[in-house]
């Protein structure tokens, strides 16, 4: 698994070859290295809640319109362990329990 600064590295690297999909491809980088080291599907769920600050926070967290997105991106997933990396600034709580119970 990288250091932060490898990843900082790594990206500072594709964005010298004019890459704009630079972080897009770390990210990915990153997840991939994850799921062999664990050995587990590995899932980031992130809102853009860091780029758009005048959004509404609680038009980023999480609700109950995103438990449609987790079950897509959980459907067919081999193996009954994962990795799910959340980046959000909170959410509902009644939402977050419908997600736990799907995952479960």
């Amino acid at each position: 698994m990288p250091t932060w600064g490898e990843l900082l590295k790594r990206l500072q690297e594709l964005q010298s070859q004019g890459r704009t999909d630079a972080f897009d491809v770390v990210r990915r980088e990153a997840l991939f290295d994850l799921a062999n080291y664990t050995g587990r599907n590995a899932i980031l769920y992130a809102s853009a809640h860091l780029q758009k600050p005048r959004v509404t926070p609680e038009l980023l967290s999480i609700t109950n319109e995103d438990i449609e997105g987790f079950m897509e991106v959980f459907y067919g997933l081999q193996g009954e362990e994962i990795d799910l990396i959340l980046h959000s600034p909170g959410g509902r709580a009644e939402a977050t329990e419908a997600i736990v119970k799907y995952l479960r």
